[in-house]
């Protein structure tokens, strides 16, 4: 036991109880003692002590007595019970009414002793006893509650692939939409809004997915001011009416490193319990403040430095003084069964201490909560997450074969694609798309794939079409799936495994990096700027001369003002050089990026509304002699 064993004894004879005091405190024993039974009871309830000596008659109340009244949910003390009685009675009553052992006056020393160290000793066994049961008891209740966990991941993982496909769907219409209308018609702010909330909620779901799968966040500079001023006007809509919001943000940028989702999910957490406990009206209150910590705050795990502090307050019905210290315990509510899992504040409080930072509570009953949330502020600079809307959109004119079962969603990517200058072939059933490919395999540049779909799914699809056309380059689109990572997707033939929903942005450069020669291809084959009146004229196009823009000895690009892709993948071209010579003439060449003009995509070049990029086939020597001869003359500057 810890300390030294407290012992209370209680005898109505005051030498009695003066002579085993004596005795237990000389043998090591912290004893006390009293001649009013009442008062026993009393001391027993406010001391707790580990051992109580009792008389068995007493006036106003008798030893048995005592015991019967003791409240065992806060008092696990032992009991010896000392009488002048010889019967057998007296031991039997003594043993049933709760004692630990029965001493029959008088007694030798030597004897107390005995007995007291072993109504120790049982209560020792007692309580290790007890508490194997109650760590027990928690093992189970955590196992259960780990195996509802799991099986909330399993659910997670199964549900993300069909959410993801609605999230996908709300998020391309959205893009499509916003690029269609004016900044200042009023419906493009609430179309922001849906982009924002869908951009969360694509964010939110890849934590969920983390999370059932156990692995790290991406913690990572972030402005604090602009986080929680995004997550107020998510949650303004959500919140009744009947609850005023006051905010006080700092105007001083306020830099931590974390995740952003994870602030936005404490926002969520904190605002929604803070709204349960408004039911009838009240006031949630934001601040955002920077302060500095000296040490002397007697905050655990805070070391002195500037942190950020974000309080969030209600006016409702408080959290009581001998609860508040549970509530960051997982599985702890107070809300009713059904209604709350405990989790909502235990994950805040990782997510907090996880960013290095600390959380408090503060409440009243009847008046207000307050919860303190102090962030380490940093000085280090913010990588801007780039804007969505309004962003140069890589594009070309290659033939994409699509494939997915949810028709909204191939319909919502093929009026991407198509804005974007692609040919589209697009199929709903993976074993129709195939049966298309085999008839024309050699007309399609890429294929973008669904993983999870009925009959074929992505992976197999992949396979039959490889057995076709190895070299064919796949993009594989999955919600969830366990198959296959960015780490097998190689192995397995696929160039981009891409994570729905998926953005105008994030499917336009994807398609292009996988379409593009890769680094290696380009350090063998380097490309130079062409001089300014350097020309090409096209068999497609020979009425128009094309400046030149770029020019290597794989192949070239140029500019033009055709508003249609072109009609066949291959071509031949004469190249012209800036004194009017035709150096080179009938190249054979196959189209490999077409970019029409009015296609809707904004270029790097705004002077050059349009370019073709080809690819040289099958030169001879001597083209290949007066292609060099034009570069070194008329290209000198390589393009990086």
């Amino acid at each position: 036991m810890e300390n030294r064993p407290r012992i209370l004894i209680c005898d109505d004879e005051p030498r009695m109880t003066a002579s085993i005091k004596e005795l237990l405190s000389a043998s090591g024993y912290d004893a006390s003692s009293t001649n009013d039974p009442r008062h026993a009871l009393t001391l027993i309830h406010a001391e707790l002590p580990d051992l109580v000596i009792l008389d068995v008659m007493m006036p106003g109340m008798t030893g048995f007595e005592v015991i019967e009244a003791v409240d065992r949910e806060c008092c696990d003390a032992g009991f010896i019970i000392v009488t002048g009685e010889a019967s057998i009675d007296s031991a039997v009553k003594a043993i049933r009414s709760g004692a630990n052992d029965y001493l029959r006056k008088p007694f030798e020393p030597e004897e107390l002793l005995i007995r007291v160290e072993n109504a120790l000793n049982q209560l020792q066994m007692r309580r290790d006893h007890t508490n194997i049961q109650a760590e027990k008891r928690q093992l189970e209740n955590q196992l259960r509650q780990s195996q509802k966990m799991e099986a909330i991941g399993t659910l997670a993982g199964g549900i993300a692939h069909d959410f993801n496909n609605v999230l996908s769907i709300i998020l391309g219409n959205t893009e499509l939409a916003l690029a269609t209308i004016s900044k200042k018609e009023g419906a493009c702010q609430n179309l922001e809004r849906i982009l924002t909330a869908s951009l969360r909620a694509r964010e939110m779901i890849q934590q969920l997915l983390s999370f059932s799968r156990k692995e790290e966040s991406g913690r990572k500079p972030l402005h604090l001011n602009h986080v929680v001023g995004e997550s107020l006007k998510l949650m303004r809509a959500s919140l009744p009416t009947n609850i005023a919001i006051e905010t006080d943000i700092s105007t001083a940028e306020l830099t931590t490193v974390a995740d952003a989702t994870q602030i936005h999910q404490v926002m969520l957490n904190l605002c929604t319990n803070a709204a349960h406990a408004m039911a009838t009206g009240g006031v949630l209150t934001i601040r955002l403040e920077p302060v500095l910590m000296d040490g002397t705050a007697g905050i655990e795990g805070l070391a002195p430095g500037s942190y950020a502090r974000l309080i969030i307050a209600d006016t409702g019905h408080g959290i009581k003084k001998n609860i508040i210290e549970r509530i960051f315990d997982p599985y702890f509510t107070t809300k009713e069964t059904g209604k709350g899992t405990g989790m909502g504040l235990s994950v805040v409080h990782g997510i907090v201490k996880s960013s290095g930072g600390a959380i408090r509570a503060f409440s009243k009953p009847g008046q207000y909560t307050e919860f303190h949330i102090y962030l380490p502020a940093v000085d280090t600079v913010v990588d801007e997450e780039p804007a969505d809307l309004g962003q140069q959109l890589p594009g070309g004119g290659e033939h994409i074969l699509l494939v997915d079962d949810e028709e909204m969603l191939v319909d919502m990517m093929q009026q991407v694609l198509e804005q974007l200058g692609y040919t589209v072939s697009a199929y709903t059933d993976s074993s129709t798309a195939l049966d298309g490919f085999r008839s024309q395999p050699r007309t399609y540049d890429l294929m973008i794939t669904d993983m999870t779909m009925p009959g074929m799914n992505g992976l197999e699809l992949t396979r039959a079409v490889k057995a076709v056309r190895k070299n064919l380059p796949v993009i594989l689109c999955t919600g969830f799936n366990e198959q296959v990572s960015e780490k097998n997707a190689q192995s397995m033939g696929i160039q981009s495994l891409v994570m729905k929903p998926v953005g105008m942005q994030q499917l336009a450069e994807t398609i292009r990096s996988v379409l593009t020669p890769d680094s290696t291809e380009r350090r063998k084959n380097p490309r130079f700027l062409a001089s300014p009146g350097s020309f090409v004229i096209s068999k497609a196009n020979p009425y128009a001369r094309c400046s030149i823009v770029d020019i290597g000895r794989s192949g070239l690009a140029y500019s033009h003002e055709m508003e249609s892709t072109a009609t066949s993948p291959s071509d031949q071209l004469a190249i012209m050089t800036p004194d009017g010579e035709i150096l080179l003439n009938d190249i054979q060449c196959r189209i490999v990026s077409d970019i029409p003009a009015k296609s809707g995509i904004a270029m790097a070049e705004a002077e050059q509304p349009a370019r073709r990029s080809v690819c040289f086939e099958n030169l001879t020597l001597l083209q290949m002699e007066r292609l060099d001869n034009f570069i070194h003359t008329h290209a000198t500057r390589p393009l990086h």
